[in-house]
């Protein structure tokens, strides 16, 4: 009996244990915040949700919505009478415009305690009537009154609209959010159209944009934060065809650090939640970054173009950025996280910003050799890591390499367009593009079989093959041409046109044979589409501005390519 009563004490005591074990547990997860209780999948998952202030609306019956809304206009009428006293001259414009500052201030306050006490709806029309005063309390105080300067004014604009989402932030009052956010908008828009200034606003609409950004991640408002994207991406876009006008009453200098703190406060949020706090980029994300590249990155290098003011500071920052992000994108995301999705997007970030700190700090000769050396190094980073994203990488820069150092003229010429003649020269920089090119070519096609076996991945090294076949005609024409040209002008286009064919047809042969080797079908994707830009040409160009004596080397080397080369491919 003892025995049974002793088992029956230690299982009881077992069961105590074990229940002031979970209630400790219980305790822990309710301390945590909301963000870490839920979990890393994704945004939705990041943010426990919170009740929408309609749902509160609906619970509200007929009798008390109707006493807030009377209340609601007694609280409207106190603001009116402030403004009768001050357009009577009772009381100075500085000091109506302060009462009625205070007073609306007041009902901020007065919603944020009657969050604090449960009472959600009350809350909500207290919020209601500050926002209805305020915002037109700083429009009047700005455009009739000129009180408010407009630095003043975008200072009192933020002050003001950090109060108020203070409050929906802490109390959660969604619908009070959208109300104040969208009032904001429409006093800055008005602001700015009324008082012709942009860089101060802008600045407030950054601010803005950035808050509701947070508020999407914390509590899960994921479309508050577009609209006010929106409109901030606008009106930075505005700023920088203004910033380049003498007329305009924003300085080259004002629109510059607001591209610069757009692109700052947006993606430096981004990293934040994705490196930081370890989550994968999301659609808003990237669209943003997007905006913020052309309006603000864009943008910045545009006026500093135009202008000249603060050029070579900002190309060599956003230079390093450029670096800066590839480091992130290979060395940690790649690496650690192992998140595919965040490292395309580093990748394309920095991208975008080595070409483009290098475009505004280096002449177009020396641009286009150190893109070439981007190129290479993309390359060989592509082949060590077995990165398509690299390999893509290598192929834009080398494009763009051949774009700034004149190559590409050549590229177009040797692949049969434009038809026209004398040949351009072949600049000294164009060449040197060149062998960095084939480099890139031999790098991406020998190592085609590394990263897939998909066509898709070997787009890059296609792309590389018809940029350096390209060249080479181009280029080799360009050499060749001068010295047969010494007869009369129609004479020698006759010859230039049939040296053109025969390049081509040479090119088309060896692309042919090349394609035999199963390490090389880019090669033969090549070869049908130049047998009918060969003919395109060869029609249009040979026809017209050859001899008789020409036509026949020209038909003679078209007729053989057409029967040489499919047999060719086909072995």
């Amino acid at each position: 009996m003892e025995d049974r009563l002793s088992r029956i004490e230690s299982q009881l005591q077992s069961l105590r244990d074990q229940s002031g074990e979970l209630e400790r547990r219980i305790a822990a997860l309710e301390e945590r915040p909301p963000a870490e209780a839920a979990g890393a999948t994704g945004e939705a998952a990041e943010e426990t949700p919170v009740p929408d202030l309609a749902a509160t609306a609906r619970g509200l019956d007929t009798g008390t919505a109707l006493t807030f809304i009377g209340r609601t206009l007694v609280v409207l009428a106190g603001a009116y009478l402030l403004r009768a006293l001050t357009e009577s001259g009772t009381f100075a414009p500085g000091v109506g415009l302060s009462i009625g500052a205070a007073y609306a201030l007041t009902w901020i306050v007065m919603a944020d305690r009657a969050g604090a006490r449960g009472r959600r709806g009350s809350a909500a029309f207290h919020g209601l009537a500050c926002v209805l005063i305020g915002f037109p309390l700083l429009l009047e105080a700005t455009v009739r009154f000129k009180f408010l300067s407009h630095e003043a004014s975008a200072a009192a604009l933020t002050g003001f609209a950090a109060i108020s989402l203070g409050v929906v932030w802490r109390q959660q009052l969604k619908g009070l959010g959208w109300v104040t956010t969208l009032s904001a908008l429409f006093t800055t828009a008005v602001l700015m159209t009324l008082t012709g200034h942009v860089a101060p606003y802008a600045i407030y609409l950054v601010l803005l944009g950035v808050a509701t950004l947070w508020m999407g991640y914390v509590l899960d408002w994921v479309t508050l934060r577009w609209p006010v994207a929106l409109v901030t991406d606008l009106a930075v876009a505005v700023l920088a065809l203004r910033g380049i006008s003498t007329r305009s009453l924003d300085s080259p200098s004002a629109a510059l650090f607001v591209q610069v703190l757009l692109l700052a406060l947006y993606l430096g949020s981004f990293a934040a939640r994705t490196l930081f706090r370890g989550r994968d980029i999301i659609p808003f994300e990237i669209a943003q970054s997007v905006a913020a590249l052309v309006v603000g990155l864009g943008g910045a290098a545009f006026v500093a173009r135009w202008t000249g003011v603060g050029a070579l500071p900002l190309g060599i920052a956003t230079f390093v950025l450029g670096i800066g992000c590839y480091a992130v994108a290979i060395a940690f995301v790649e690496r650690r996280q192992r998140r595919r999705r965040n490292f395309h997007f580093y990748a394309a970030v920095a991208l975008v910003f080595t070409m483009t700190g290098a475009g505004m700090v280096l002449p177009m000769t020396a641009l286009g050799l150190a893109l070439a050396a981007f190129a290479v190094i993309a390359a060989g980073a592509s082949r060590t890591l077995t990165s398509l994203t690299l390999r893509s990488h290598s192929a834009v820069f080398a494009f763009a390499a051949a774009a700034a150092s004149g190559l590409l003229d050549h590229v177009s010429h040797g692949l049969g367009l434009p038809m026209e003649q004398p040949w351009p020269p072949v600049p000294l920089g164009g060449l040197a593009v060149l062998a960095a090119s084939i480099l890139v070519a031999w790098v991406l096609l020998a190592g085609g079989t590394g990263p897939s076996q998909s066509p898709f991945a070997r787009v890059p090294g296609f792309l590389m093959l018809v940029l350096t076949a390209g060249g080479v005609m181009g280029v080799s024409v360009a050499w060749i041409a001068p010295a047969l040209g010494n007869g009369s002008a129609a004479e020698a286009a006759g010859v230039v046109a049939t040296l053109r064919t025969a390049v081509m047809v040479i090119a088309t042969l060896a692309l042919a044979r090349a394609a035999r080797s199963p390490r090389l079908p880019e090669a033969g994707w090549l070869v049908y589409p130049l047998l009918v830009v060969t003919g395109l040409k060869f029609l249009f160009e040979d026809f017209r501005v050859s001899r008789p004596a020409t036509l026949f080397a020209a038909f003679a080397l078209y007729g053989l390519a057409l029967i040489v080369a499919p047999r060719l491919r086909r072995r």
